[in-house]
């Protein structure tokens, strides 16, 4: 078991971004530490773009405000801003982080927004700015005004301000950093292999998200089937093409150069942002009974962590997490004995009853056909045709087309209701549901929503999105032909 000397040798290095020195740092305590503990350990370097705020300085009617008051967010680009409010600056309340791509979007496509100010609670947060289309992992445009998170009380100051406010950001990006993935092996008796991760990349002190995870990465004991205990780079930050799918770049880099050697890898587990009072496990639809009588467990499928980027090679995952904790990307995420404990003694024994359980049991494919019949309301009467052969009994005949259904699954997002959600068939869902905003689907792009000029624009309109339906229409049902194929 990793003691508390070992493990405050690995956080005392604060803030971990990709491709920072102190990503080099953790990686060779992390790496000496695994070598301890694991028969092999083995270290992959990947390009990764890395962000730097060099220094910045702000006033307010000419007062300086302290730098506990405000951060400069993730990807803001140097700037030098004089203005009022009124004229040059935005500023906006939200409940969650995940609507300031929203928020951001309206500001750099205004004329006037030289910058944009938010606020939320007394914390202070990072999150990575970005520009739409959303959930593209190429490339996108790199954010062009700078956004600062700031306090309550701050804000409360600036709203009233009448005079100027004067912002002097410099920061710097590195799109030929290089960030480390860290894998210590324990060999097992069975040719299957299971991969449990976390990342290590954090903002501020981040103790649970993610450090926590890698104290039970350390304390992973023996199994039959081989184990392959993995730390990520950049999953908080690091594509170096500012894609809008800013996060798990690491892991998807990692999955994409074993793209076909991937059938031995049976199950990954994924470990981020954890808490005691509210942990759950997400499970991909097939293998919630490995783990519903261990942890609080929904079949689900999150795409805001690496063990989607296992889901999108066709790996099932199981997903424990706390998306609800109060210290999500904050200053307040700090050493907390009591998750300490749980992640080091509790969390590891409860990884190998997941374990044993999945080695023990079938998958169950009803879940996966009842996930598919919920998923059909949007579909043309072709594919429907297709995807009613999908059955528990095909399934169980051939492990690869259930893979192979994963990976047809996508994330989708709309301003509406700001958290991304995951479709089998991603385009059709979005062109059925485009009616009451524009809605962005994972390397798809942004269907537009259209208002009708009264003059038969709603009409070209419908044709345009016909054209989409049918063209993904005949994708998708390609990609279930060929993995039907053999049995006709």
């Amino acid at each position: 078991m990793i003691n508390e000397n070992d493990f405050y040798t690995l956080i005392k290095e604060g803030e971990v971004v990709a491709g920072s020195k102190e990503e080099r740092n953790i990686y060779l305590k992390l790496s000496s530490l695994l070598k301890e503990r694991t028969d092999q350990v083995r270290v992959e370097q990947i390009r990764v773009m890395n962000w730097e705020l060099k220094h910045s300085k702000f006033y307010v009617n000419g007062e300086a405000i302290p730098e506990d008051k405000y951060v400069v967010l993730p990807y803001s680009p140097s700037s030098y801003e004089k203005g009022t409010l009124e004229k040059d600056f935005m500023i906006s309340k939200i409940n969650s982080l995940l609507e300031l791509p929203f928020v951001y979007e309206k500001c750099y496509s205004s004329e006037t927004c030289k910058a944009l100010f938010i606020y939320m609670d007394d914390s202070l947060r990072k999150f990575v700015l970005k520009s739409g289309p959303f959930l593209q992992r190429k490339y996108s445009k790199p954010p062009t005004v700078p956004a600062l998170y700031i306090t309550p009380e701050l804000a409360s100051k600036v709203e009233k301000n009448k005079g100027d406010i004067e912002l002097q950001i410099e920061t710097s990006f590195n799109p030929y950093s290089v960030g480390f993935i860290i894998e210590g092996i324990l060999n097992g008796k069975r040719e299957s292999s299971i991969y449990i991760t976390a990342h290590h990349d954090h903002w501020f002190n981040g103790f649970r998200d993610n450090m926590a995870s890698l104290l039970t990465l350390l304390n992973i004991e023996r199994s039959e089937s081989e184990l392959h205990l993995v730390s990520f780079t950049a999953e908080e930050s690091g594509s170096p093409s500012f894609s809008s799918w800013s996060w798990s770049y690491g892991s998807l880099n990692f999955l994409e150069k074993r793209k076909n050697k991937l059938d031995n890898i049976t199950l990954n587990i994924n470990l981020d942002n954890l808490e005691t009072s509210n942990i759950e496990a997400l499970a991909t639809p097939g293998i919630s009974n490995i783990v519903y009588r261990l942890l609080n467990t929904k079949i689900e499928i999150d795409p805001y962590n690496d063990g989607y980027s296992f889901i999108k090679y066709g790996i099932p995952s199981i997903m424990i997490e706390s998306r609800s904790s109060p210290v999500y990307h904050s200053n307040k995420d700090d050493l907390d004995k009591k998750i300490f404990s749980y992640a080091i003694k509790e969390l590891p024994i409860l990884i190998q009853k997941i374990i044993g359980n999945y080695i023990d049991s079938n998958k169950n494919y009803k879940e996966v056909t009842d996930f598919i019949k919920n998923e059909s309301s949007y579909l043309t009467t072709n594919l429907k045709s297709y995807v009613t052969n999908l059955t528990e009994e095909l399934f169980r005949k051939d492990e690869m087309i259930y893979r192979n259904i994963l990976r047809l699954c996508g994330a989708t997002i709309t301003p509406i209701d700001s958290t991304a959600n995951v479709k089998l068939f991603p385009v059709l869902y979005g062109v059925s549901n485009v009616n009451k905003s524009y809605i962005d689907i994972e390397n798809f792009g942004r269907i537009d929503r259209l208002i009708d000029n009264g003059y038969g624009l709603l009409r070209e309109y419908l044709i345009y999105l016909d054209a989409i339906k049918e063209e993904y229409s005949e994708i998708y049902i390609n990609e279930i032909y060929n993995a039907l194929k053999k049995f006709f």
